[in-house]
């Protein structure tokens, strides 16, 4: 069964502020389309800045808040400190606790110390947005990361997050979980990528073909469309096809 691609891939526009349009998202585990975006059904970036002048996804104005309409119908804001975007091209709306608590994943980059992968959520009365946990900050400016997916990839029960740190640059794949108030690696591998500088997306994503949950990225040539999926605790990864554009991956996430 194929599953919808993590990343959007929603225009990056600074007059719409995306009225979640990545509702939703690659997930492979019990709950349908229709649970998924009763979760999340309004949430939203806010504040266009340009204080963060990485400008690696097409332009160089980033966000600096997030707006989430809690029950009640009343928008909740956060505002990220002046040193800090998100550094984003769409919202990604998950359970991530093993708990159906709904959570908000985000690329977020400090201007020091780069991008982390962060979590966050209205409080349990609703009127806060909250920071739930993020993956330590990749530790220099002008460092990101670009999501895969998220799905249960070592089959414990709880889902996980895959990204690529650095596409550019290091080129590692990276699986993560939460714990407590933390999201550790459980799993990593070199030779992938999923974005090239200036793109206004992220390519790839996550698949389920009757087999559990795979990454679908290219490697670090973009040579080959690469099927990657966690068996034992350990990345395997096998070539599915020649990179020859979109199109392929496009074929791949729907397990042609």
């Amino acid at each position: 069964m194929p599953l919808t691609v993590w990343s959007c891939g929603c225009p990056k526009s600074r007059s719409d502020m995306w009225r979640l349009c990545a509702v939703l998202l690659g997930f492979a585990g019990s709950a349908t389309a229709a649970e998924i975006t009763a979760q999340c059904t309004d949430a939203r970036f806010a504040e266009p800045t340009t204080r963060y002048a990485h400008c690696v996804l097409g332009d160089c104005a980033e966000w600096g808040s997030l707006i989430v309409t809690n029950a009640a119908g009343q928008d909740i804001r956060f505002d990220l400190p002046a040193d800090r975007v998100f550094e984003d091209l769409a919202l990604r709306c998950a359970s991530i606790d093993g708990k159906g608590t709904p959570a908000i994943i985000v690329i977020e980059s400090q201007a020091d110390s780069g991008a982390q992968l962060a979590a966050y959520g209205l409080n349990l009365d609703g009127t806060a947005v909250q920071k739930i946990a993020a993956t330590p900050h990749i530790g220099q400016s002008n460092r990101w990361l670009a999501p895969i997916g998220i799905a249960d990839f070592n089959g414990d029960g709880q889902k996980d997050m895959a990204y690529i740190d650095r596409p550019h640059l290091a080129k590692t794949l990276r699986v993560v979980t939460l714990d407590g108030d933390r999201l550790v690696e459980i799993a990593n591998a070199r030779g992938f990528t999923n974005h090239r500088i200036g793109e206004d997306f992220i390519s790839g994503g996550v698949r389920d073909c009757g087999q559990g949950p795979e990454m679908v990225t290219v490697d670090v040539s973009w040579r080959n469309v690469m099927i990657t999926r966690m068996r034992a605790g350990r990345i395997e990864a096998a070539i599915h096809s020649p990179y020859a554009g979109q199109d392929t991956l496009s074929a791949a996430l729907d397990c042609r």
